[in-house]
């Protein structure tokens, strides 16, 4: 069992908030005080669940630009990977609890899903699914008449502000979402990080904390983190992951943490004299502590206090083990700190030292690419800068000890590797040598926190890890980038790049010289009639193949969406067809007609079904999108357009194709866990999925 070593007191006798100046006191370490024992967690864990779903429309015709045009409730449910390759299966009815019937003449054999035309949705219908020519149940559900009654799953947030302070606008924005099992029942729970504002290059004073919330999706809530009044909101700041450290088969979750940060027990950070310090900036006139320059938007900042990484129960949202982030660096007064942070970081005004990321890798040994296996537990890794110095840091959680295993730091390596970083990593075993790495925009690291390649590209906002080109061996990299100066000049030449994962080098690209600041790019397979996945940019040039030839454009007709604009947010499998679909502001695209609708427009969850268009302004990131209930398609979660819910969405398309849940593969679900820190990326599979 777990024990908790309390370095933190109560919030309701101790709790005081005080502005802080930099004389104050730091706040204790982790690991004093008097240890706790903490409940007992669940003594058994339901494993390789089928995730069984319905998804039905109740309107989709609409709007023709924007319902599914779908008939019927789509049944679907998991391929596991343990299944026979000839695995088929069988699927039953029954109405209101009466006698049940066999609803497919033939097994089921391409597909795990099955769609009921004939479903009367004024009465209960009761699902279940066998193997073929076998009586014993293998999953089973229910569709009620309130669920017929929307084409998604509400679950309303909590709205209780008791313990909370709210921001000006009265609400707090539905953010990213990750999921996980928390409670062993064999469904995935959601945790939701919940913002009072964006404060990505933002300052300004704002009320509000950012608050992290578990729920069940029949919309239980299960307990509120709230990461107090010293820990910056935005989406460079408050990156969290969800996932299985110790392996127990239950997730814990991982984020920063500072004085005020309470915990779902209610116990809190504070100082030495049992106060939590207020070290937000509050002078609307704020300045860069050595430049001098005038910066307003420093103020609401943090330049100062003690930063942890915590890492809680995803069970119950208790706090299990405490570290040490990466520090700010410097010392003496503000001005001699300031110009430390200036020559390491970048600047010295707080924007460039405090981009934060976090994530999990399999140091040790990634899972068993045919059984899904652990071969070791995964490694907890942090991130600090993006634009000149960085680091890196790997732990390890050992019981109630949270054990650095390395540290990486560019002012240890050659320049080259300065600034190389985009605002989000991935993880992968780029190597293939059986461990992950880690690929912090354009340098990767070993497993072992040493160097493996450095493009010397520079700095950009996308990154995408997976199997792009079918017939070439290992996975591959596609990346675009900001400083022409940079990647035209040091690094390999072309504003957007396809690398090969195990040594860094090009294989295909396009934009060669400068093009300024290459802001987007998308890889997938989109059309049917092209081998190979398909990759374009915001340089606009056109679409072009990931194994073909430099600069040479396939089509110069590229995906649009709404406005006519070019999508290169996020691809997703969404209709069942081997080619994936475009996803951006709220809108599922198909490159070429859907052979069933016959449409190009496939879904708007928003002006469709009522959601939002999406978070992160231009952007348009839903909550989460990916593989977590029914077969192989992925779900997208986002929020209400009042911000008081969330609406989980399933397709309702038919498929004549099957494969195990997707995040039994290791590349797609590092890329899931960790689609939401930093700028939102999309995930991928380290297999082919393909037309050709």
């Amino acid at each position: 069992m777990k024990r908790l070593f309390t370095s933190f007191l109560g919030a309701v006798c101790l709790f005081a908030l005080s502005a802080c100046s930099d004389e104050e006191t730091p706040a204790p370490q982790p690991g004093s005080g008097d240890t706790e024992e903490l409940p007992a967690l669940p003594s058994e864990v339901v494993k390789d669940g089928r995730a069984m779903w319905v998804s039905y429309d109740p309107t989709p015709d609409a709007d023709a630009n924007s319902t599914t045009f779908i008939h019927g409730a789509l049944v679907s449910w998991r391929l596991l990977q343990s299944d026979p390759s000839n695995v088929a299966f069988d699927i039953y009815k029954s109405v209101d609890g009466g006698q049940e019937v066999k609803l497919n003449v033939d097994a089921l054999f391409n597909s795990t899903c099955f769609l009921d035309e004939n479903i009367d949705v004024t009465k209960s219908n009761h699902y279940r699914v066998t193997l073929s020519g076998n009586s014993e149940t293998i999953c089973e559900c229910d569709f009620t008449p309130e669920m017929a009654q929307t084409y998604y799953r509400k679950i309303t947030l909590n709205a209780n502000p008791s313990t909370i302070e709210l921001p000006e606008n009265g609400y707090y924005v539905a953010d990213d979402i990750q999921v996980g099992e928390l409670d062993g029942d064999g469904e995935m729970e959601i945790v939701i990080k919940r913002e009072p504002y964006d404060g990505a290059n933002q300052g300004g004073w704002h009320n509000g904390t950012t608050l992290l919330e578990a729920y069940k999706l029949d919309g239980t809530f299960l307990w509120r983190i709230d990461l107090g009044v010293n820990i910056r909101s935005g989406s460079h700041y408050t990156s969290y992951i969800l996932y299985d450290f110790d392996g127990d088969g239950l997730c814990e979750i991982a984020f920063r943490s500072a004085e005020g940060t309470q915990f779902a027990d209610g116990k809190m950070i504070t100082g030495e004299d049992g106060k939590v310090h207020d070290y937000r900036i509050r002078d609307l006139n704020g300045a860069g502590w050595a430049s001098g320059a005038k910066l307003p938007t420093t103020c609401g900042l943090i330049f100062e206090g003690p930063e942890y990484i915590s890492i809680c129960r995803g069970y119950d949202g208790r706090e299990i083990a405490r570290t040490d982030n990466i520090p700010r660096g410097g010392e003496g007064s503000k001005v001699e700190r300031a110009e430390y942070w200036m020559d390491y970081w970048g600047d010295d005004y707080g924007n460039r030292m405090d981009r934060f990321f976090i994530g999990a890798a399999y140091l040790d040994g990634i899972p068993d690419p045919s059984t899904g296996a652990r071969t070791s537990n995964p490694s907890l890794i942090v991130t600090r800068g993006v634009y000149k110095n960085w680091q890196v840091w790997a732990f390890d959680l050992k019981g109630s000890e949270l054990e650095n295993r390395w540290k990486f730091d560019t002012k240890d390596h050659d320049e080259k590797w300065l600034a190389m970083c985009s605002h989000a990593f991935r993880v992968a075993d780029l190597d293939n040598d059986g461990k992950d790495e880690i690929l912090y925009g354009q340098a990767a690291i070993d497993d072992n926190g040493n160097e493996l390649w450095c493009t010397g590209n520079g700095h950009g906002d996308c990154l995408h890890v997976g199997k792009f080109i079918k017939d070439r061996d290992g996975l591959q990299i596609v990346a675009s980038f900001e400083e022409e100066n940079t990647y035209a000049v040091q690094g390999l030449g072309y504003g957007c790049q396809v690398i090969d994962a195990r040594d860094g080098s090009l294989i295909s690209a396009h934009g060669a010289g400068m093009h300024g600041d290459v802001g987007r790019c998308i890889v997938a397979d989109v059309d049917p009639d092209s081998p190979n996945m398909e990759f374009w940019s915001s340089m606009n040039s056109g679409m072009y193949n990931c194994g073909g030839s430099i600069d040479v454009p396939i089509s110069p007709d590229m995906p649009t969406g709404i406005g006519g604009g070019t999508l290169y947010n996020a691809a997703i499998w969404w209709t069942g067809e081997l080619t994936r679909e475009l996803f951006d502001r709220a809108l599922i695209v198909s490159y070429k007609a859907n052979p069933r609708t016959n449409k190009n427009r496939l879904v708007n969850f928003a002006t469709g079904y009522g959601s939002n268009e999406g978070n992160h302004s231009t952007k348009y990131n839903p909550c989460y999108y990916g593989d977590f209930l029914g077969d192989w398609r992925e779900e997208v979660i986002m929020g209400s357009s009042d911000h008081s819910a969330i609406y989980i969405f399933s397709t309702n398309y038919p498929t004549e194709h099957r494969f195990p849940h997707l995040m039994t593969d290791h590349t797609y679900d590092m890329s899931q866990a960790m689609q939401n820190i930093g700028y939102n990326q999309p995930t991928h599979l380290g297999y082919y999925i393909g037309s050709k």
